[in-house]
């Protein structure tokens, strides 16, 4: 029965980790009655009972194979090979092991054999999951009920080592498990020999558990990051090789997301910068009227975690790409990146808000946050964080309401809805309808209903106030054309072939970077067979093709991307910059210009437009050609491109653009000190338009800011704030912020 309604299940419809897990479960709890029954039935030979116990748990894993397989004729037919693979490391261990130890039950305490089997699986459930309620990792491994590898947004997941190294432990528990059932049906000898061998075996591997990364401990993580800072309120852990100024940085960064945090939630009584010069509409500060608690003792510090690569992330406590806090253990756990840190802010409001929501694991929920509310736990975080850009959130909303792809929150609030949306649109929405209730109720409101100390209300009447409230915005018609892009991926669980789809994306980005395109092209072409309905992965296979040089399939894949009824403006307007990029490589001017302006024509990000623009000046440049082709067309950022365009920036006096290049590549090395030289020379001369000026106003800011030089950092930042719309406005505020 668990197999027929696996086959109708999202994500368990195929053969993958979700139905590998949930076999593994199923057999782990119930895999242990023909054990039992097999001792019932073979009293006086233990040999015979393991014999058939063993052979019924295998052959029970046909039945659900041979249906998963047969589902494939009704819906697209995922790899079987790698969900075999994951098949036999989850289920198969699982099915033995309950098998032998239902059989050692079975001859150990006959009458009571399924509640001495039940007390082994729940009390090794309890050892597996207790790492996760006390230490930093995500992931759980259990002998007898598989592994869990971490949060649902994370889709590619495979056999790892640490699975193989874990599984290995379990054959060894079998082994164990036989020792104990012969000894109890009274084969001694044999029954002594193999609980000796095989449970001093898996016991010597379990007490490595931390070395093969089944836990995770402080002490652990510390030993492989190195690094440690503690600050006023934080105590910073991150890679021992960080630069001594961007540890800096961090710390000003970290401090500054803390004090905005506490702000938004009332916890404070004084207002940040960042409050204070963002008031314009709905701004940071929320209602005056709301009284900010106050504190009765000092909160503890919360430790933050940043890994050097999601990779090491995976390996050292799961959730490879998925930043996460752990509230209770006021805990955050994110990826390393340059200061300012894009996650930082928010994974401390959930970290934060366990001051707040007094629950057994410091968020909101049914029963004391047993069952999190998760819409409004992630609405809360966005809500406080509320990243600048070039639109703010409200307008992302508004432009998700336009397209229709604007899940209600009268739906997305109710248990469990959450993941079932994108999580794109599910964080995007709870964060606008949490901002929305947070300007016009106030802190305090938001503040007691996140501390369950007060109800949310009629989530009809409210969902209906803040559909209201998005279409009094105005829509600028870039803002819902760059939302076409962003938010058009189904979720997860309306996927056909997630995690298969995920790891190959993996594997093709690694093949291109190895300098493989041929594998990359095959991996990106199977992406695009799983997932048709997703034009981006066309335009991968065709720039796959483009570097191993077939330039006739690439041109013919572009088309078809081009075709696609689910091409997004913006991805347009990316194809055929680049189909003007193989022409302008071709020498084929009059193409290339033709592509250029037809892009041109299209909305799309603002850096893309910026590249555009160059692209398009250059191609009515020749003398700048060979390094402006080589630089924007080839992505050439070597020496001999550098030295071109430093002659072209002596060679033309009055013209900032080459000094903004040169800067902008100094930028992404990290020389800051050239790099602000740079963009002041580039400030002081003629750029491209507007969209140059802020960025290089952006470019001096940061700088500045790398440097120490604030109030050069403040001025850059006050220029680019000056006259801007409420996302600029946002981004120039919370930089002034930091500032402080």
């Amino acid at each position: 029965m668990v197999s027929i309604a696996a086959c109708f299940l999202p994500l368990a419809d195929h053969l993958g980790y979700e139905l590998s897990e949930l076999i593994a479960l199923y057999a782990g709890l119930f895999g242990a009655a023909p054990g039992i029954a097999a001792a019932r039935i073979e009293r006086r030979s233990p040999g015979r009972a393991l014999g058939r116990a063993m052979r019924f748990a295998v052959l029970a894993l046909l039945i659900p194979l041979a249906l998963i397989l047969l589902n494939g004729l009704r819906r697209p037919v995922c790899d079987p090979g790698g969900g075999l693979v994951l098949f036999a490391a989850l289920a198969l261990p699982s099915a033995l092991l309950s098998a032998a130890a239902g059989v050692a039950c079975g001859f150990l305490a006959p009458r009571r054999a399924a509640w001495l089997y039940a007390a082994v699986f729940v009390s090794s459930l309890a050892v597996a999951l207790s790492p996760i309620l006390r230490g930093p990792q995500v992931f759980a491994f259990h002998h007898l009920g598989g592994m869990y590898p971490g949060p649902i947004y994370d889709e590619a997941i495979s056999a790892t080592p640490a699975l193989w190294i874990f599984r290995g432990a379990t054959l060894l528990y079998v082994g164990l498990a036989c020792g104990v059932a012969l000894l109890a049906g009274g084969v001694r000898g044999a029954g002594l020999a193999l609980s000796i061998a095989f449970g001093g075996a898996a016991a010597a591997l379990s007490l490595q558990a931390e070395r093969f990364h089944w836990q995770a401990s402080v002490k652990g993580l510390d030993a492989e990051l190195g690094g440690i800072l503690a600050t006023e309120h934080l105590v910073l852990h991150f890679p021992r090789e960080k630069k001594e100024v961007e540890r800096h940085l961090l710390a000003i960064d970290a401090e500054s997301s803390w004090r905005g945090v506490r702000a938004f939630a009332g916890l404070e009584a004084e207002k940040s910068t960042a409050s204070a010069l963002a008031t314009s509409g709905p701004g940071p500060s929320g209602p005056a009227s709301s009284a900010p608690a106050q504190r009765e003792a000092p909160a503890p510090k919360i430790e933050v975690w940043l890994y050097r690569s999601a990779d090491e992330k995976r390996r050292l406590i799961g959730a490879a790409e998925t930043s996460f806090t752990k509230p209770w253990l006021h805990q955050v756990h994110t990826n390393d990146a340059p200061a300012p840190h894009p996650i930082l802010r928010h994974e401390l409001a959930h970290a934060i808000g366990a001051e707040v929501a007094h629950g057994p694991f410091g968020v909101p929920g049914q029963l004391g946050g047993l069952v999190p509310a998760m819409a409004f736990i992630e609405g809360y975080a966005v809500a406080a964080d509320w990243p600048p850009g070039e639109f703010t959130l409200h307008e992302e909303t508004r432009a998700l309401r336009e397209l229709k792809l604007m899940p209600p929150p009268e739906a997305l609030f109710k248990t469990g809805a959450f993941y079932a949306e994108s999580g794109a649109r599910a964080y995007t929405t709870a964060g606008s309808f949490v901002r929305f209730l947070w300007e016009t109720r106030g802190a305090a409101f938001v503040r007691d209903v996140y501390a369950g100390q007060a109800p949310l209300g009629d989530l009809a009447q409210l969902s209906a106030e803040h559909a209201r409230f998005l279409d009094a915005l105005p829509l600028p018609a870039r803002a819902v054309a760059l939302a076409q892009q962003r938010f058009s991926a189904p979720a997860i669980v309306r996927k056909p072939c997630a995690h298969e789809v995920a790891g190959l994306q993996r594997e093709a980005f690694l093949a291109s970077a190895r300098g493989d395109p041929a594998l990359a092209e095959t991996l990106w072409s199977r992406c695009s067979e799983l997932e048709p309905d997703d034009p981006t992965l066309l335009v991968q296979v065709g720039r796959a093709q483009l570097l191993r040089g077939e330039v006739a399939a690439a041109r013919a894949t572009q088309q078809r991307a081009l075709s696609h009824p689910k091409l997004s403006l913006p991805l347009r307007a990316q194809l055929l910059t680049e189909t003007g990029d193989a022409a302008w490589k071709g020498d084929d001017r009059t193409a290339a210009a033709a592509s250029y302006a037809e892009a041109a024509s299209l909305p799309q990000s603002e850096a893309a437009q910026r590249a555009l623009t160059l692209r398009q000046r250059a191609l009515a440049d020749p003398p700048a050609w060979p390094a402006l082709r080589k630089l924007l067309a080839d992505g050439d950022t070597g020496p001999e491109v550098w030295l071109l365009l430093r002659d072209l920036d002596l060679a033309r006096p009055a013209d900032g653009t080459f000094a903004y290049l040169l800067a902008k590549q100094l930028q992404n090395r990290g020389a800051w000190a050239e790099c602000l030289q740079f963009i002041t020379s580039a400030l002081a001369r003629q750029l491209p338009g507007p969209l140059f000026l802020d960025e290089a106003q952006r470019m001096r800011g940061s700088a500045a800011w790398h440097l120490g030089k604030v109030e050069t950092a403040r001025a850059a930042f006050l220029s680019l704030g000056r006259d801007a719309p409420p996302g600029r406005a946002l981004e120039s505020a919370r930089w002034l912020e930091r500032l402080q």
